[in-house]
C-alpha cells in the first residue's frame, strides 16, 4: 500500500475513534507527518464528517500543497512537528476530563498503567486560546518540552505519537488518566507514578501494548461496520 493512502486511511480512522468515544464532537484535528517532511491534517470540519480526500497537505511552512481549509490551529501542529523528530502525529481533542484538569490548572499524572504510555506528567499551558500564530505554537512548543502532551485550559489537549495510532491511543488514555485523577481527588490525595515504575511498566510490554490497543479501538470505532 502506498504510504500516503495508509496514512491518510489512519487520520480517518483515528478521527472516527476519537469521534465515537466522545473525545470530540464538532472540533478538534488529527495530523501526520510524512516521509518527505511534509504534513497531512483534517480540515476545518468536524473530525466524524471528515472523508480522506478532504485532508489538507501542507509543506513545513503552512503552504497548501492541494485544495483544503485547514484548521486556524495548523501553525500549532507545524510548530511540534519543527520542533520534535520523534514525533509523527498529533491528535487535538476537546475531551471533558482533560477539561476538568486544565481549568483547574492541575497537570495530568500517570496513575495507571495504560497511561505509562505518556511517559510522565502531561503539563497544563499558560494561556486558554487557539493556537493559530506561529508564535503561540512555539509557545505551545516550549511549554511541552519533551512531554508527550499538554493541556490547554479549556480548550482541550494536544498529545504526540510515533504514529496516528499512537498519539490516538495516548489520546484515549490521557482522557483515563485524567478522569481517575479527579475521581481519586474525591477521594483524598493521588499518588502518581514513579518515574522507576513508569519506566518498569514500558519495559515489561513497550511494543506491544499501544499496538494491541489501536488494533482493538480502529476495528471497534474507526472502521465502517
Amino acid at each position: 500500500m502506498e504510504p500516503h493512502i495508509a496514512v491518510r486511511s489512519e487520520i480517518i480512522q483515528a478521527c472516527r475513534v476519537l469521534t465515537r468515544l466522545g473525545l470530540v464532537q464538532g472540533f478538534g484535528h488529527v495530523s501526520a507527518r510524512l516521509d518527505d517532511g511534509t504534513v497531512l491534517i483534517t480540515p476545518r470540519k468536524g473530525l466524524g464528517l471528515v472523508k480522506e480526500d478532504e485532508l489538507v497537505h501542507l509543506d513545513h511552512a503552512g503552504t497548501k500543497l492541494n485544495n483544503g481549509n485547514p484548521p486556524l490551529e495548523a501553525a500549532m501542529h507545524l510548530a511540534v512537528f519543527a520542533a520534535r523528530s520523534d514525533v509523527s502525529a498529533i491528535c487535538r481533542t476537546h475531551s471533558r476530563y482533560v477539561n476538568v484538569m486544565g481549568i483547574s490548572k492541575l497537570p495530568i499524572e500517570v496513575v495507571h498503567g495504560f497511561g505509562a504510555e505518556l511517559r510522565g506528567t502531561v503539563p497544563v499551558h499558560n494561556s486558554p486560546f487557539l493556537v493559530t500564530s506561529g508564535d503561540q505554537g512555539h509557545a505551545v512548543v516550549e511549554a511541552l518540552k519533551s512531554a508527550h502532551g499538554i493541556v490547554l485550559p479549556g480548550n482541550g489537549s494536544l498529545v504526540v505519537g510515533e504514529s496516528v495510532g499512537d498519539a490516538c491511543v495516548k489520546t484515549i488514555f490521557l482522557e483515563e488518566s485524567a478522569e481517575l485523577q479527579f475521581l481519586s481527588r474525591q477521594l483524598g490525595s493521588v499518588q502518581p507514578w514513579t518515574p522507576e515504575a513508569i519506566n518498569a511498566r514500558l519495559q515489561s510490554d513497550l511494543p506491544n501494548e499501544p499496538v494491541r490497543a489501536w488494533e482493538f479501538y480502529r476495528t471497534t470505532y474507526g472502521l465502517d461496520n
